[in-house]
C-alpha cells in the first residue's frame, strides 16, 4: 500500500483549506495525508453549521460547539482537536480576520504510557520470522526482502517508520555506510552512520531487490513506497508468530517500540562498555534526531527498569550506574 500524500478537499471550501495547509507547510510542519484529512472533518463541520456556509466566521459557538463533540474521548483525544482549531483560528487572525481563538491553556494530557522495550532474544525471534516470508498474494518478487531489512532497519537505527519507508536509494550510502534522514520530525534532517553488521545486510538485500524504475530504497509496487500501516499489520504477525506477549491493553507492542528499543540497548551497550550513560545522551540525541537532549534523557529513566526488569540487576547495583534518574 502506498502512502498517500495528496487529500482531494471538496470545491465548497478547497481554496481555504489548501491555503491553510500551505501555510503550515511555509512553517515546516510536515502535514501529512492523514492530518489533512482530519482537518477535512474541521471544514466540513464549519462549513455545514458557520453562518452561509462561510469557513472563515470561527465564532466562540461554533468552536465550542465543534469541541463539544470531542467532550467523551480521551484527554489526548481533545487536545489535539482543541490545538487544531485553535491553530486554524490564529492563521485567520494573521490573514486579517477576527475570528474567536481557543486560549493557550488546552486539556492536560496525562504522560503516564511506558513503552515496550524488546529482550535482544524477542528480537532476534522476530527477525528469524521476518526472514521466513515468501511472496505476498500478488506475487511481488521483493516481499522477501522488503520487510527483513525494514525492521532491522527500524532497530539498529532507531529511526521513524514514517521516514525510514520514504527512503530514497541515494539517501542510503552503501560505500560509506552512511543514511541520510530528509525532513523528520520537526522538520531535522540528520546523516547517521551504521553498524557494519547492518551495511552488511543492506549491501546483500540491494543486491537481491528489484527496483526497476522506482527511486524507494525499499520499493512497493508500482513506483510507490510502503505504508507505514502495511509494515505494522506484517509486524504484528511476525510478532504472534515469536511468541511476543500481549501487552496489559490486550494489544501487541507497537512499531515506534523498536526505536525506543534501540534507545534503551544503545545506553545498555554504552554501561557495559563502561561508559558514563549520562555522557553517551548528546550523541544519543543527535543520532536519534532528537530536537532537544531533553528528550533523550526519557530513556535513562527506561534503561533502569530495563537493567531491573530483564538484565536482573538489583535496585541498588542500578542505582550506581543511574544515580540522578
Amino acid at each position: 500500500m502506498k502512502i498517500k500524500t495528496y487529500f482531494q478537499y471538496p470545491n465548497e471550501y478547497r481554496r481555504q483549506a489548501e491555503a491553510y495547509v500551505s501555510y503550515k507547510k511555509s512553517l515546516g510542519f510536515s502535514v501529512g495525508y492523514e492530518e489533512q484529512r482530519k482537518l477535512n472533518t474541521l471544514f466540513h463541520f464549519l462549513y455545514n453549521n458557520a453562518l452561509g456556509n462561510d469557513v472563515t466566521l470561527l465564532t466562540k459557538e461554533l468552536v465550542e460547539s465543534y469541541l463539544e463533540q470531542f467532550s467523551h474521548t480521551k484527554a489526548r483525544t481533545i487536545h489535539s482537536y482543541q490545538s487544531l482549531i485553535r491553530q486554524y483560528g490564529l492563521f485567520l487572525k494573521l490573514n486579517g480576520y477576527s475570528p474567536y481563538i481557543v486560549p493557550n491553556k488546552l486539556i492536560h494530557c496525562p504522560k503516564d504510557f511506558t513503552p515496550y522495550i524488546f529482550s535482544t532474544d524477542e528480537i532476534y525471534r522476530v527477525l528469524a520470522c521476518a526472514d521466513q516470508i515468501g511472496p505476498n498474494k500478488n506475487k511481488f518478487i521483493n516481499t522477501p526482502y522488503i520487510y527483513p531489512a525494514i525492521l532491522r532497519t527500524l532497530y539498529a537505527c532507531g529511526s521513524r517508520i514514517g521516514e525510514t519507508v520514504r527512503l530514497k536509494v541515494n539517501d542510503v550510502d552503501l560505500m560509506e555506510g552512511t543514511i541520510t534522514f530528509h525532513n523528520g520530525k520537526n522538520n531535522i534532517s540528520r546523516i547517521i552512520p551504521i553498524s557494519d553488521s547492518l551495511l552488511s545486510y543492506l549491501r546483500k538485500y540491494d543486491k537481491k531487490v528489484v527496483r526497476d524504475e522506482n527511486s524507494f530504497f525499499f520499493p512497493a509496487l508500482h513506483n510507490e513506497c510502503y505504508s507505514p500501516n502495511t509494515i505494522y499489520n506484517v509486524f504484528v504477525k511476525l510478532m504472534k508468530q515469536a511468541d511476543i506477549p500481549h501487552l496489559s491493553n490486550g494489544k501487541y507492542p507497537r512499531l515506534h517500540d523498536l526505536r525506543h528499543t534501540f534507545a534503551v540497548h544503545a545506553l545498555e551497550q554504552s554501561v557495559k562498555k563502561g561508559l558514563d550513560p549520562y555522557c553517551s545522551l548528546p550523541a544519543l540525541s543527535i543520532y536519534m534526531g532528537h530536537k532537544g537532549i531533553e528528550s533523550t534523557e526519557y530513556y535513562l529513566r527506561l534503561t533502569k527498569h530495563y537493567f531491573i526488569n530483564v538484565l536482573s540487576y538489583t535496585e541498588e547495583q542500578a542505582n550506581k550506574i543511574f544515580p540522578e534518574v
